[in-house]
């Protein structure tokens, strides 16, 4: 968002410089305008005359045409502040937002360090009674997966992670906990839904 601040603001700065530009141009304008009208006073032939008369016309015009341009400009220039104002107030708002979150977040994360602390004790305790074989496995899923799940439950006949179908007779196998068992799509191993402490231990 901040980068989009930079190029509006680039973009006011060269409205305003656009805007300068213009008042210079008048500024010569006017006196290109008064050298020809002095000169008109010493014509000397009809020639010379529509020759200045043209050079006026073209130096008016040219003013107006600045003064058109100053205007368009103004605008826009209006515009733009007023749009770079909603969008300041929008990034705020957000930022009041984003804030909260991260305050609820630090105060979740708190809460939960002490059991996370608990638990990885207790995944580090466990690596220690399981075959090498089977933690390479385990360790090779999780790291495949964005979420890190490498074990989910079977959930309405579905694997809980790429929510495959799974036939009943593999259920069946799953419910036995006789042997570990993974999904055919995605490689996660199914555990039943219904585990209790009992189970888990």
């Amino acid at each position: 968002m901040s980068g989009g601040f930079i190029s509006s603001a680039a973009l006011l700065l060269g409205i305003t410089e656009f805007i300068e530009d213009k008042k210079v141009a008048i500024k010569e304008s006017e006196a290109l305008l008064a050298k020809y009208e002095t000169q008109s006073d010493n014509v000397k032939n009809n020639r010379e005359f529509e020759a200045i008369n043209k050079e006026i016309e073209d130096q008016q015009l040219e003013i107006k045409l600045c003064e058109k341009h100053i205007r368009d400009a103004n605008e826009e220039l209006t515009e733009k502040i007023k749009a770079l104002d909603l969008a300041k107030k929008a990034v705020a708002s957000k930022e009041g937002v984003l804030n909260h979150k991260k305050g609820e977040l630090e105060k979740i994360i708190a809460d939960t360090e002490k059991e996370e602390t608990e638990l990885n004790k207790n995944s580090a305790d466990a690596r220690g009674h399981i075959d090498e074989r089977l933690m390479y496995s385990y360790d090779r899923i999780r790291n495949s997966y964005r979420n890190g799940l490498a074990v989910v439950a079977v959930d309405r006949d579905a694997c809980g992670g790429c929510f495959n179908s799974i036939p009943p007779q593999r259920q069946s196998e799953i419910r036995l906990h006789k042997k570990i068992i993974v999904c055919e799509n995605c490689g996660r191993i199914l555990v039943d839904a219904n585990l209790d402490g009992s189970d888990k231990k």
